[in-house]
């Protein structure tokens, strides 16, 4: 090889892996198994630079612990819920299922490209009936039994976004998305 050219390589190399199953964990194996999970992607749009910074370091510790041996199981996934999606989802005229599977479709494909060894047998979207029906079972078993109650409590809320906010996504008392004053609001 003369010239190392990424688009001429890499996509052998990635389809190998594929039909190999290579990055494939055996949850049944009782062999010294280990377990690297970085987080569950909110899924926008495109990647952007914090994930490939967050997902390479995860990454090169599951290749690091399959070479000590381990079968190492290194899932991905999306936690595909929220009013952020749904409120982007109209702002575009999309349905907020379409925009979401599609924004999962692309993030996914990325990934892909930049060759992570994720298990995708074992990939989790949670705005989808096989992963929520589960969720909902276990909520109704805890409720029928008093280990559950809804109450209400105040929250960071955005009027603008429609939506709650984490504490992380306040700065100087407005929203980090769309710059809006954040009020104080009882929710369920």
């Amino acid at each position: 090889m003369k010239k190392y050219i990424p688009s001429q390589i890499e996509p052998k190399w990635q389809k190998k892996w594929e039909e190999d199953k290579l990055y494939e964990t055996d949850l049944a194996s009782k062999k010294n198994n280990y377990y690297v999970l970085v987080e569950l992607l909110y899924p926008s749009g495109d990647l952007h630079i914090g994930h490939w910074y967050t997902f390479n370091y995860g990454d090169i510790l599951a290749r690091f612990k399959r070479l000590q041996g381990y079968n190492t199981f290194f899932p991905n996934g999306y936690d595909a819920f929220g009013l952020p999606a749904e409120n982007a989802a109209i702002q575009r005229g999309i349905h907020p299922q379409d925009w979401t599977l599609a924004n999962i479709e692309q993030m996914s494909k990325q990934f892909k490209t930049g060759g992570f060894s994720f298990d995708w047998s074992s990939l989790t979207i949670t705005c989808l009936p096989e992963y929520y029906k589960w969720n909902q079972w276990i909520f109704l078993k805890m409720y029928e039994r008093g280990l559950v109650y809804r109450g209400k409590t105040l929250s960071n809320w955005c009027p603008s976004c429609q939506t709650v906010l984490a504490n992380e996504n306040v700065e100087a008392g407005k929203c980090w998305r769309c710059g809006t004053e954040i009020v104080q609001k009882e929710v369920k």
